[in-house]
């Protein structure tokens, strides 16, 4: 009696074509988690950045989307935010004598008559002084002082940027916050039928096994 040895390729073969595969796996996985990590230092790095934001510095207002306003800058309106149109975040100067001469002790008429009119939408205004508000204890917070023939405005500098009130280039405008997304990659049927076919042709796979593993693939 004897006893049948099965040949030698026919064992190592599939077993070359199960650690090439492994050996793919990793790789794809080692490139996907590099990808993943460089978009979190990326995104770690832009907060940090904008964290420092807004400032104040030689006569410049740094806003926190990084738009720069100075004395003497010419600045165009965009449009009003309230419903009515008016401007909700461009109102008459709150320290000006006017302005405390019409302030009455309702503050939603205050704020109606205080705001800069619908009106003056794409117009263009020039920076007077760049006020400072608030001290140590709470914080500060620095608005640009504009006129209006003899009306002078104050302007909450983000939130004009944010709600369109005050016109700025595209690269300063509102983006969506970043998110991290883990990109996936994506092997269609016809590359998986390519590598199967390079595995016959070389010699590590035989035709039952290719016609096998096609069949599973095409069933996918």
């Amino acid at each position: 009696m004897y006893l049948r040895i099965p040949r030698l390729t026919q064992t190592v073969k599939p077993l070359v074509a199960i650690l090439q595969n492994q050996k793919i796996n990793k790789m794809t996985k080692i490139r996907k988690s590099f990808f993943t990590w460089t978009l979190i230092f990326s995104s770690v790095m832009t907060f940090a950045q904008n964290a420092e934001l807004p400032k104040f510095e030689n006569d410049t207002l740094y806003t926190s989307s990084g738009f720069k306003i100075y004395v003497g800058q010419s600045l165009t309106l965009g449009t009003g935010s309230t419903p009515d149109g008016d401007f909700k975040f461009i109102r008459q100067n709150s320290t000006g004598f006017g302005t405390m001469m019409a302030t009455t002790d309702n503050n939603a008429y205050n704020k109606s008559q205080l705001s800069l009119p619908r009106s003056m939408a794409g117009h263009k205004c020039e920076v007077k002084k760049i006020a400072t508000r608030g001290n140590k204890r709470i914080g500060f917070k620095y608005e640009p002082l504009v006129t209006f023939g003899i009306g002078k405005y104050e302007i909450d500098a983000d939130n004009a940027i944010n709600s369109g009130e005050l016109s700025v280039p595209d690269e300063f405008k509102p983006k969506a916050k970043a998110t991290v997304i883990e990109v996936k990659q994506q092997v269609s049927i016809a590359d998986e039928l390519l590598k199967l076919k390079k595995l016959k042709d070389d010699g590590i796979l035989s035709q039952e096994e290719y016609d096998s593993q096609k069949k599973k693939l095409l069933e996918k």
